[in-house]
């Protein structure tokens, strides 16, 4: 008889984990990733541009850094301004269409002439995210946004 509970309860808790589990798995497939990295440059690092998502500020994006961002599926605007200033015009932007499950990678490049600098935003493949992004570490930017 006690053998017999002994299934019994294994059996249950085993259940309830699988179903647990089936319900968080779909959950973490609802948004896409969005990897947005600022690559090491000497030129303009100390310059100071905030990264936009859908006109939202999510970042204020540190050289040889990048930032993780979960988005729902479709069509979304990042864009880059000098300053972080709302009203500024914008610097550089790029459309993507994401979907859900899936990753997508932006780089950052300064581009720089006789007059300014500007941010490029150029959306790269993730081989080549892979090896830009080796040595960066993660961009805790958001979390002093919140706090603002």
């Amino acid at each position: 008889m006690r053998k017999y509970i002994v299934i019994v309860l294994t059996v249950m808790v085993a259940s309830g984990i699988l179903s647990f589990t089936k319900k968080i798995a779909p959950a973490e497939q609802e948004n896409a990733t969005v990897y947005i990295y600022r690559v090491g440059q000497f030129n303009a690092a100390a310059a100071n541009w905030s990264i936009w998502a859908d006109e939202t500020k999510i970042c204020k994006l540190s050289n040889n850094r990048f930032i993780k961002h979960e988005v729902k599926p479709g069509k979304h605007v990042y864009s880059a301004k000098v300053g972080g200033v709302g009203l500024l015009k914008k610097e550089t932007e790029i459309e993507l269409e994401t979907e859900a499950g899936k990753s997508y990678y932006i780089a950052c490049n300064v581009k720089t002439s006789i007059t300014r600098a500007r941010l490029e935003l150029i959306e790269v493949t993730k081989s080549t995210a892979d090896k830009q992004m080796a040595k960066m570490s993660l961009d805790h930017c958001q979390d002093k946004i919140d706090g603002e």
